[in-house]
């Protein structure tokens, strides 16, 4: 493994443990270079994007890729699970980054994950529909699933994870239904 993918791992595996243990108000770059023992010319270097830089590569690396995983092989739900496992797994990591993201930021991330869940699930109608109106079902869906996740953190994850899952996949096969 290089030396520049180690020291991003070091970095995300402070990150999680410092925003695993409490809700924060929030984290500067000086209080994580501290706790990371890293210099700022070194974490400047590997996120030059700062603080939002390593809170998408983080998830990037723990959640995304698993999801990716599971759509590329044609499983959706199981993409969607995962998403929502990890949120239960860790959920004052997750209400912090929620918190501390700039919200711009937040909103392209969850549109990579929507679009991917979409872009799999509408992807078997490729015969029934233009480029177009695949495209208008995406944005218009994604968008629905992306309320139904800043919803849950909006409501401070209080709603039972197994409850958006539910959700979340229903609604799904609704679309894939009507799309029919």
């Amino acid at each position: 493994m290089r030396k520049g993918q180690v020291m991003k791992q070091h970095m995300a595996l402070i990150l999680m443990q410092l925003l695993s243990k409490k809700r924060q108000r929030k984290l500067t770059v000086a209080e994580f270079l501290e706790q990371a023992e890293v210099s700022r010319t070194t974490f400047y270097y590997h996120f030059p994007n700062g603080m939002c830089g390593l809170f998408r590569w983080t998830l990037e690396q723990e959640v995304l890729a698993l999801v990716r995983q599971a759509i590329c092989a044609g499983h959706w739900e199981e993409g969607c699970h995962e998403m929502v496992q990890f949120i239960m797994r860790y959920p004052e990591f997750c209400l912090n980054l929620y918190r501390f993201s700039d919200e711009m930021l937040r909103c392209a991330f969850f549109e990579s994950f929507t679009t991917a869940v979409f872009k799999q699930v509408l992807e078997k109608y490729r015969p029934h529909y233009t480029d177009s109106e695949l495209k208008d079902f995406e944005i218009f869906y994604s968008g629905a699933l992306i309320n139904q996740i800043d919803r849950w953190f909006e409501g401070n994850l209080k709603e039972s994870g197994e409850a958006v899952d539910v959700r979340v996949c229903f609604n799904l096969r609704q679309i894939e239904r009507l799309m029919k």
